[in-house]
């Protein structure tokens, strides 16, 4: 399916169906549950929509409480909790058949300068040795034709580059968990807001898995239960997601059934603009 930028971030735009209540769109595809960076882009959509128009949010904590079903619309209500001289904070409930699925902060801030300082960016891999999500996925349909159910119908609207897709393949046990991958939306986007969502919905991405990469196991092992319990991101500076990002994530830490993974986006020019937290649950069933 060709799924263009246009229609990606209609999907990640939320409908405003009430003063603080919206409604999203799940994106088309074969995918058991809901992508959980498209519910992540969504919550920012909504939390923007009620905030004062002279700020931009900075940071989002979310929780995942329950799978999104792929068969129904996602409905999300916000409360205003707080509006000060220079931020504004907004709760936001994501609910389904009567019940919540997600929860969410957002914070925003109203722009300006201050102190600056920002460690030295890793060795970015070059673009080159990489390989597409399009020609990923064409392999992926011939070999193992049972796993394209694990792919985003929206690969067409980003240009996405990796060296090697958790779940799929399984490498060798890492001792310092990690993995990257270059990214850019293939296509315009309008306002700063449209950036935030795209950088938001692909924050997600592979994400969980980082944890795994230091053990002998993959996200679709039968024996692996997974999946996102809390998921933060806070962004720095001005994004311009039609250029090249570099997101590069790490995993600290393992154990009590749980993965610590954090991750940074990167300008080519080595400059953070956004991190992220995440922990997810990996039980493996013995």
């Amino acid at each position: 399916m060709n799924f263009d930028l246009n229609q990606l971030i209609t999907h990640l735009k939320v409908e405003k169906i009430g003063e603080l209540h919206f409604r999203g769109r799940n994106l088309p595809g074969k995918r058991r549950a809901v992508f959980g960076g498209q519910v992540v882009a969504q919550a920012l959509s909504a939390a923007i929509q009620t905030a004062p128009a002279d700020r931009l949010p900075h940071s989002l904590h979310c929780h995942f409480l329950r799978p999104g079903n792929i068969a129904l619309p996602i409905e999300f209500d916000v409360t205003v909790i707080r509006d000060g001289g220079s931020f504004s904070l907004r709760q936001v409930s994501a609910l389904q058949d009567g019940k919540t699925i997600f929860l969410a902060t957002v914070s925003f801030q109203v722009p300006e300068h201050g102190l600056q300082h920002q460690l030295p960016a890793p060795e970015m891999e070059p673009r080159e040795t990489m390989i597409s999500e399009w020609e990923f996925w064409q392999q992926v349909q011939q070999e193992r034709p049972e796993l394209t159910y694990l792919r985003p119908d929206n690969f067409t609207a980003l240009d996405i580059l990796s060296h090697f897709r958790p779940g799929v393949d399984a490498p060798a046990p890492q001792q310092d968990p990690q993995q990257s991958f270059w990214f850019k939306a293939n296509g315009q986007l309008q306002t700063q807001a449209d950036h935030l969502l795209v950088v938001a919905f692909q924050s997600d991405l592979l994400f969980l898995n980082t944890a795994l990469h230091a053990h002998p196991y993959t996200l679709i092992d039968p024996e692996v239960q997974a999946a996102s319990l809390d998921h933060c991101l806070w962004f720095y500076d001005h994004i311009d997601a039609t250029d090249w990002l570099y997101y590069h994530m790490r995993s600290p830490l393992s154990g009590g059934g749980r993965g610590l993974n954090h991750g940074y986006f990167y300008t080519e020019s080595g400059k953070l603009v956004a991190s992220t937290a995440q922990e997810g649950l990996m039980r493996v069933r013995r």
